[in-house]
């Protein structure tokens, strides 16, 4: 009892910036001082999402809260890795959130902490893939900000059925 937990920005999506940190920290062999700003932006983009949309699966689903860490993960990468200008850092957090856009929580059983994990690691993978297909491109090529892409969750959010956000009774059910 007493003990801690570090949520980011979730505790359902608490998988994907550890698991990049971890990448960055050991087979990246990226300097303690490189962590410590990436994680500067990787709140930076978890607070936009928070206050301009949501971070709870409660009420955005699932891609308020593995789509956001996705895109705090790629935007540690892009920041904190190669020191990439803002607009990259916007345009990898918004290439990570747009592939959860529409993510429901709970899809099979009413489960919640079986997707959540498999979830998170898919996120991990979203937010590295998110970050080298921004840090390739030409720049100014991404038309879609993440300003835009966190309304687009905030109001897939408020049309999303609430029988799909999280600990929900919805999805498909196991008869066996």
């Amino acid at each position: 009892m007493g003990h801690r937990i570090v949520t980011a920005p979730t505790a359902g999506s608490a998988g994907v910036l550890p698991a990049i940190v971890y990448m960055m920290k050991y087979q990246q062999r990226c300097a303690r001082q490189t962590l410590r700003e990436g994680l500067l932006a990787a709140t930076a983009i978890g607070f936009l999402a928070k206050h301009n949309a949501s971070i709870a699966g409660a009420e955005a689903g699932c891609q308020g809260e593995i789509g956001v860490a996705a895109s705090m993960a790629a935007a540690m990468l892009a920041y904190g890795q190669q020191g990439h200008p803002i607009r990259v850092v916007e345009d990898v957090a918004a290439i990570a959130m747009e592939h959860h856009l529409g993510m429901t929580c709970d899809p099979v059983g009413g489960y919640v902490q079986i997707p959540c994990i498999e979830r998170c690691a898919m996120g991990a993978v979203k937010a590295y893939n998110a970050f080298l297909i921004a840090t390739v491109e030409t720049p100014g090529y991404n038309k879609v900000g993440y300003d835009v892409v966190i309304r687009t969750m905030a109001a897939t959010g408020r049309d999303m059925s609430a029988k799909y956000k999280e600990t929900s009774q919805g999805g498909w059910r196991c008869i066996w």
